[in-house]
């Protein structure tokens, strides 16, 4: 299991939050500090080693104090109480080695309605050969051609009103392909420095939370390339005119001194910032990230179960990678049922060697050798990461098609018309998605009888 040492989450019983916790994000702005106790010297404090041997904060913030510094977790919802964002704490023990001990007990408390360790998700590394020569503009249109993206751009040009959050290791801020194509965004990592237990060293600013989600890694810049980029070296963005909004989740990490750098992140900080995004008015989420069921507590819920349906209830459309094991394996939360999963098909349209398979993943993308953004220029790049924001850019595009003719989407019927159109590429091969097709099929649904139950959006 890959945890993070001396942390754990527990969510508490409905109707026990200890509102006395500050929210996460206030501690990393230095607006509060973690409570040092939960019950005093009740059974949830005695679990975890009594008062003062711990520290504990809440997770989530509360939606409608989203901005109000130091008062983050006032006014939860109702929504948020039932779905257990009130009362989620992730906690952090003076003794990395008290963790299992702590869940045992907390886990005979009737006060407590789940716990588990805290668990790292990275990002996907897939197993093949890089190309030595340079990616050419020839090269960066197949994929694209293949989903059909210039014909869906002459039905639906997209719109700066639809954002859609790329959750993962930040942006290159400053690259031009991505000039005027993003929205504010925020750095959610908090792992501290050096290395995370006996695993993997982490690099650069890996500790506190900013508004300044610059990638050190690549990988989220070629994921918002492959949604938003403007179209000048490579072809223009699935979403259109779409607005990508980073949100840095991840840091920077490497496995020895050789080790080629990925991404690396806690399931709390990827849920707090899920949950901005959602709260900020994103209809499009792009989780290109996961964490193997092979590595999880089988005492507690699946990773990102709660924020995900939070998400649902929002409209809010979630999209992850497949995973890149090559086995049915799921991955979460890829593997959670209203999170749309993508894996990965080569040229030809036939499943990628690389890619996690299973009844979940209902579609798929181009995924190997994608020519997109870099850091500082232009890079290749294969896996499932890089076939997810073919769909996430495509949701968005019909999204703004919906708005455009003035209906507004549910986050189930922009799903039914990515997987409803999509179709296969060669005998027996997957459903492909097909971004000219899905705009329209969502031409002929029917007008939507639900409302928009989401907040206002984040201005540029």
């Amino acid at each position: 299991m890959t945890a993070r040492p001396a942390y754990l989450r527990v969510t508490l019983a409905a109707g026990e939050a200890r509102t006395h916790a500050p929210c996460h994000l206030d501690c990393l702005l230095g607006a509060a500090r973690p409570a040092t106790h939960l019950d005093g010297r009740g059974p949830l404090d005695a679990a975890l080693g009594g008062a003062g041997r711990f520290q504990a904060r809440s997770v989530f913030h509360a939606r409608r104090s989203l901005g109000r510094t130091g008062q983050q977790v006032a006014g939860f919802a109702d929504d948020e109480e039932q779905l257990g964002l009130s009362r989620t704490y992730l906690v952090e023990l003076g003794d990395a080695g008290d963790v299992a001990r702590a869940l045992d007990r907390l886990r005979c408390l009737g006060v407590v309605e789940s716990a588990g360790a805290e668990l790292l998700a990275r990002t996907y590394r897939a197993p093949v050969a890089a190309r030595p020569t340079p990616p050419t503009r020839r090269e960066a249109e197949v994929p694209f051609a293949m989903v059909g993206a210039a014909a869906a751009h002459r039905i639906e040009p997209g719109s700066d009103r639809v954002r859609v959050g790329v959750v993962d290791t930040g942006v290159a801020l400053d690259h031009p392909e991505l000039a005027g194509r993003l929205g504010a965004g925020y750095d959610f990592v908090d792992l501290g420095m050096g290395r995370i237990g006996d695993g993997p060293e982490l690099l650069g600013d890996a500790s506190g939370r900013d508004d300044v989600p610059e990638d050190e890694v690549g990988h989220g810049t070629h994921v918002a390339g492959v949604i938003g980029a403007a179209g000048h070296r490579v072809p223009q963005g699935l979403g259109g005119l779409c607005v990508a909004v980073p949100l840095r989740v991840l840091a920077g990490a490497r496995s020895g001194p050789q080790g080629k750098p990925f991404g690396i992140g806690s399931l709390s900080d990827i849920d707090a910032g899920m949950k901005v995004a959602v709260d900020r008015g994103t209809r499009v989420v792009n989780l290109s990230l996961g964490t193997s069921a092979t590595e999880l507590d089988a005492s507690a819920p699946p990773p990102h179960q709660e924020v995900a349906a939070y998400a649902e209830s929002r409209d809010v459309v979630l999209v992850a990678a497949s995973g890149n094991d090559g086995t049915t394996v799921p991955f979460y939360p890829a593997a959670l049922p209203t999170v749309l999963a993508v894996g990965s098909v080569d040229p030809h349209g036939e499943v990628s060697q690389f890619t996690s398979t299973g009844p979940h993943v209902v579609l798929h993308a181009p995924g190997e050798d994608i020519v997109g953004l870099s850091l500082h220029g232009y890079r290749r790049s294969t896996g499932t990461s890089h076939a997810a924001p073919f769909a996430s850019g495509t949701a968005a595009l019909v999204a703004a098609r919906g708005d455009r003719q003035g209906r507004t989407l549910s986050a189930a019927d922009i799903r039914r018309v990515l997987i409803g159109s999509a179709r296969a590429r060669a005998p027996g091969g997957p459903p492909v998605l097909d971004a000219e097709a899905a705009l329209s099929l969502a031409d002929r649904l029917p007008t939507p009888a639900t409302h928009d139950r989401r907040s206002q959006p984040w201005q540029h």
